[in-house]
């Protein structure tokens, strides 16, 4: 089973594909391995693979002030997938949240264990920019293994 990472803008989503530039004001929190422009000017996603903890760094960065959401899909789509939905509140506190989608529709709470974990986040000129960590199988039935 290939596992793909689907990032969801409202309520359309979009696969990953390659791409060049970054287009981000901001400077990303870290360096990271890997990084790709996932939507020209609008949505950016880094990351870094860690096989000795076997969890992947990911830094998603989303031209809009509100939540943003990255999500791993068993298919590509938007069934069956574990998605972290994170925002930066009015006082400047970032969140995370774990949430599941049992299907084309709003991804419900994981009432398992939170298995996103946020590192940092920043609203700023209009971008939304949230740093956060996964290890690559939770053992959570809520939960898409990554396969690195």
């Amino acid at each position: 089973m290939q596992t793909w990472i689907i990032l969801w803008l409202y309520i359309s989503s979009t696969v990953i594909e390659i791409c060049t530039g970054i287009a981000s004001p901001l400077q990303p929190f870290t360096t990271y391995d890997h990084s790709i422009q996932l939507e020209a000017n609008i949505a950016e996603l880094w990351w870094t693979v860690n096989n000795t903890a076997q969890e992947i760094t990911f830094e998603l960065h989303v031209k809009t002030i509100g939540w943003i959401a990255l999500g791993i899909s068993p298919a590509g789509g938007m069934k069956g997938a574990d998605i972290a939905v994170g925002w930066v509140d009015s006082s400047g506190k970032a969140h995370i949240q774990d949430r599941f989608a049992f299907d084309k529709q709003k991804p419900v709470m994981d009432n398992t264990t939170q298995d996103w974990f946020l590192l940092k986040g920043q609203e700023q000129n209009g971008w939304t920019a949230i740093q956060f960590k996964r290890s690559f199988d939770s053992c959570d039935p809520m939960d898409v293994p990554i396969k690195v």
